[in-house]
């Protein structure tokens, strides 16, 4: 899959700041079909349709997010409102656009 630049910018500038921890309530908290399965977020925890993973920080770019998750994961959740958003790995740069779906 191909990322967008704008995506490949977003993921290098959050490594380089603090995260804070996760506060309440985050635009992504709710359940997402990304098409590949449906995951699922609050504001501490990420289901990726199989397995849950606690979310250790979050970094906030006006509607752009990255989270950094237990494991050494992190993922960005771009252009997110109130009805759709991309999904993108920062480890194997998979990009997924999601529809929500509550």
């Amino acid at each position: 899959m191909r990322i967008a630049p704008a995506l490949l910018m977003l993921l290098p500038l959050a490594a380089c700041t603090e995260p804070a921890p996760p506060v309440e309530p985050y635009p992504f908290v709710g359940s997402w079909d990304c098409g590949v399965a449906v995951f699922s977020f609050t504001n501490t925890t990420y289901n990726n349709g199989s397995e849950t993973y606690r979310i250790l920080a979050v970094d906030q770019d006006t509607d752009n997010y990255t989270l950094f998750i237990e494991g050494g994961y992190r993922i960005g959740l771009a252009l997110v409102t109130d009805t759709g958003m991309t999904w993108v790995s920062g480890t194997t740069g998979d990009q997924f656009d999601c529809a929500r779906v509550n």
